[in-house]
């Protein structure tokens, strides 16, 4: 399939292919492709997991913002090779989009969340993913999609100590699959687990696959957000300080 070889070529090492109405009949509403691309019936699922994407492209400069780029880079030149087969609309994970791109990366094969941590875990590379973004086409152009997920027998919280508890400093695990995001973000605000995911880090599956430390390609924040935080974090002293109080 020219447009699988094209994000492999990328650096694109994670590719599914998911039946859209099958997808969003499992979803909340609010959250169905159906709802970005009206008549949406195949969604092409881009992800990188592990040190793929830096092989791909060795040479190119390093850090988070640069394999970000890299990363976007390779996502839009797949879309563009998508042409070839027909139009679609380029969704990407986490920006201003209501679809849930873990249960996307579910459903196309990718792995299974946490029950535990709530992380997505892939069976070889574990924690070490990102699913990056989707390629919506109107119809199957690709012909009838076989239902891929693995999340009925991948099971890999069940038999584990869950050390990703007790590694998050700010404790935004709940042990159920839940995470505190408010405590999450105050952590990082206040300058805990910028660049690396401390649960991730603990997390055995795929402990080989882990991201270098000067290397943070899947950590949870990504480079925008980082910025944000530090807006804020700003913004939230210079509050203090106009109340009087001195910041912690």
């Amino acid at each position: 399939m020219l447009v699988r070889d094209q994000a492999a070529r990328a650096g694109i090492n994670l590719f599914g292919l998911v039946d859209a109405a099958r997808f969003d009949r499992c979803q909340p509403k609010e959250r169905r492709l159906g709802n970005v691309l009206r008549g949406c019936g195949t969604a092409v699922v881009l992800g990188t997991a592990g040190r793929g994407l830096l092989q791909a492209q060795a040479g190119l400069p390093a850090g988070r913002e640069a394999g970000d780029a890299r990363a976007l880079a390779a996502v839009r030149a797949t879309a563009m090779a998508s042409r070839s087969v027909g139009p679609c609309t380029l969704v990407l994970a986490g920006v201003d989009t209501p679809v849930n791109f873990a249960r996307l990366g579910e459903a196309a094969g990718f792995g299974a969340v946490s029950p535990v941590s709530g992380l997505f875990l892939h069976p070889e590379f574990g924690p070490w993913l990102r699913v990056r973004a989707a390629l919506l086409f109107p119809g199957y152009p690709f012909g009838a999609i076989a239902e891929a997920s693995i999340a009925d027998r991948f099971h890999p919280c069940c038999s584990c100590a869950r050390p990703c508890l007790t590694a998050c400093p700010a404790a935004a695990l709940d042990g159920a699959g839940g995470q505190r995001s408010g405590q999450c973000e105050q952590h990082r605000l206040d300058g805990g687990c910028e660049l690396v995911c401390c649960s991730r880090q603990a997390c055995p599956l795929g402990a080989d696959h882990q991201d270098a430390p000067h290397l943070p390609l899947h950590g949870h924040d990504c480079a925008v957000k980082r910025r944000v935080f530090r807006v804020f974090a700003w913004l939230r002293r210079v509050t203090l300080v106009v109340r009087g109080r001195p910041p912690a």
